[in-house]
Parts: structure tokens; C-alpha cells; sequence
């Protein structure tokens, strides 16, 4: 895939831009996964890049899609062949702190270090299964997209007593992580009840998140709902 040298320069931006804020509140697993990963800054790294790291370590692998916001079912799907889709589309200058939809900056800077880790894999690896157990039940398929929402997307979690952030999607986002890491934000403790109450912002920032103690208790309160399906 080729890129412009605009969307080089807008990842760049992006890029330099966010590694400091990276750096200051991303929790551990982001931060051993980036050292791992190594993304260039002055590029978008190719597949090849990203799978001959990724690959080796998890067994997933990155495929690139020209969908800009790929459903839950065709996402799961690919989810269960250990795919991990990665669109074509990058936003605009426009969009540096802020965009509704999942772009490839998101994609790669926010979620892709942690695929390098197996112990995270491990919790991704727990979604798909959940949704094709659902089946065309529309309830808990929404449950289940709530749920990775608040976690892999926007969630906290604590180290040594501090609040971090977990979820790729604060990660990738410069005014969202901002606003949350300045206190802006309602914080209950991840529980299947409180998350479902709850709905996604997609065109705002989130007026509430949710912080689990560890990486082990996040897999173990999903697992508690995934179970029942």
C-alpha cells in the first residue's frame, strides 16, 4: 500500500505529538509493547513491518482494509483468524486531537503495541468466541461491543495505586487523554453491571470511564459475563 506524502507527514505529526503523552500515562503493557514494537515516527510502517514483529511473538498479524469502521461481525471474524484490521483511512489535519472514527494512527499507535505481548492477545482473544456465541441475539452482541469499548478501547487501569490508561483509544487521542487524565471524568471500577448501564460517546469525548486493578482482573470480570453466553 501506498501512502501520500501528506498522510506521511500528518503521521509524523501525530506521532510526535502523542509519544509524550504516551509516555507520561500509558500504563506498563503499552510501554514494554511500544519499546518492542519500535514504530517509526517520520513513516506509516508497512504490513510487512508490522507483522514480521508482531507475528513471531502472538501468532496474530496485521491485514489492511479499505473499510473505515468495520462492523463487530466481519471484526470478529477476523478476530478468530488472529487478524487484526488495520484501515487504509488516516484523518485530517483538522482531526489532530480529536476524531469519531478509528483511523490507521489509532489503529497502529494505539492498539498494535500491545499485540506483541502474549498476555494481552490473551484477553483480545477472549471477544470473538463470546460473539459467535451469541449468535444473532442483538443484546448480548451489544453487551459484548460495550464491553470492549470500556476495556481495549477507553479503559483505565491502576498501578501502584495511579491511574493509567489502557484502552488505545485515549492512547491515540490527544484531547481525550488530556481530558481524562485532568480529572474531566466520572471513574467507577470496571463491573459487568456498572459498564452496561453505560453508553459508547462516539462524536464526544466520554463523561465516564472505567479502572480495573489489573490486567488478570479485567480478563476474569469479562470472563465472569462471556461464561453465561
Amino acid at each position: 500500500m501506498r501512502f501520500t506524502a501528506d498522510q506521511h507527514r500528518i503521521w509524523s505529526t501525530l506521532s510526535r505529538r502523542q509519544l509524550p503523552r504516551a509516555l507520561r500515562f500509558a500504563c506498563q503493557e503499552y510501554l514494554e509493547g511500544f519499546e518492542i514494537l519500535a514504530l517509526p515516527l517520520d513513516r506509516i510502517p508497512s504490513l510487512h513491518f508490522l507483522n514480521r514483529r508482531i507475528a513471531p511473538r502472538t501468532g496474530w498479524k496485521t491485514v489492511r482494509t479499505l473499510i473505515r469502521y468495520s462492523d463487530a461481525q466481519p471484526w470478529y471474524q477476523a478476530f478468530a483468524r488472529k487478524e487484526f484490521l488495520i484501515t487504509d483511512y488516516m484523518r485530517g489535519w483538522h482531526e489532530l486531537d480529536f476524531t469519531p472514527e478509528p483511523d490507521m494512527f489509532h489503529d497502529i499507535f494505539g492498539h498494535l503495541p500491545f499485540m506483541v505481548l502474549p498476555r494481552y492477545t490473551e484477553l483480545q482473544e477472549m471477544f470473538a468466541p463470546a460473539f459467535q456465541r451469541a449468535g444473532t441475539r442483538e443484546k448480548p452482541r451489544e453487551d459484548i461491543k460495550r464491553l470492549a469499548w470500556f476495556s481495549t478501547e477507553f479503559g483505565l487501569i491502576r498501578e501502584n495505586g495511579d491511574l493509567r490508561v489502557f484502552g488505545a483509544g485515549l492512547i491515540s487521542s490527544a484531547g481525550e487523554i488530556e481530558n481524562v487524565m485532568a480529572g474531566n471524568v466520572l471513574v467507577l471500577p470496571f463491573k459487568i453491571e456498572n459498564v452496561l448501564k453505560r453508553n459508547k460517546a462516539i462524536y464526544s469525548f466520554n463523561d465516564v470511564l472505567f479502572v480495573f486493578d489489573s490486567l488478570d482482573a479485567l480478563k476474569a470480570e469479562l470472563a465472569s459475563y462471556f461464561d453465561t453466553l
